[in-house]
């Protein structure tokens, strides 16, 4: 059982990691995209509107792939109502608010399946793409709550890295 919660623990890691860094580059691809939307419209009087766009599309993402990171570096917003001389309790309580990422990511999940699947078809106004462009970020950060959810489950944060 230990090299299962291992391997969830070391996936999920990893994973992070690599949407952290995922998201750092979709921070610069948007601001190239605004400031191309600026100086296009400073410059010749009328921005490309396909720039916004996908921009609103990268945001979206962006908001989305980062809150699963906030779950698994744990620097979401927390109301500790349970004081650190009660360990126990504790553990007791980021299982339970484990279990319930594991919950809303499953709804997310489905649901955001379920909804990509019903505008599958439709195209984006501007940039004439699939609009699942855009809804798919849903279902994957649904995905990857499940995964840090799960992670946490097995693989307790240490206190004394909580206090730090």
């Amino acid at each position: 059982m230990r090299k299962i919660a291992s391997c969830i623990d070391t996936t999920s890691r990893v994973i992070s990691r690599l949407v952290a860094n995922l998201c750092v580059g979709l921070i610069f691809v948007i601001l190239g995209l605004l400031l191309t939307q600026v100086l296009m419209r400073y410059f010749h009087g009328s921005p490309p509107s396909w720039t916004e766009e996908l921009a609103i599309i990268l945001f979206a993402w962006l908001v989305l792939l980062y809150a699963t990171v906030g779950l698994r570096e744990g620097f979401h917003v927390a109301i500790e109502t349970i004081p650190s001389r009660f360990v126990r309790l504790q553990g007791w309580a980021n299982r339970w608010v484990a279990a319930l990422a594991v919950f809303f990511g499953w709804i997310t999940l489905t649901a955001g399946s379920d909804y990509v699947l019903r505008t599958a078809g439709q195209k984006s106004a501007a940039l004439q793409i699939p609009i699942e462009a855009l809804y798919l970020c849903v279902p994957v950060c649904g995905a990857l709550f499940i995964l840090h959810g799960v992670a946490r489950l097995f693989v307790q944060p240490d206190p004394a890295e909580a206090i730090a």
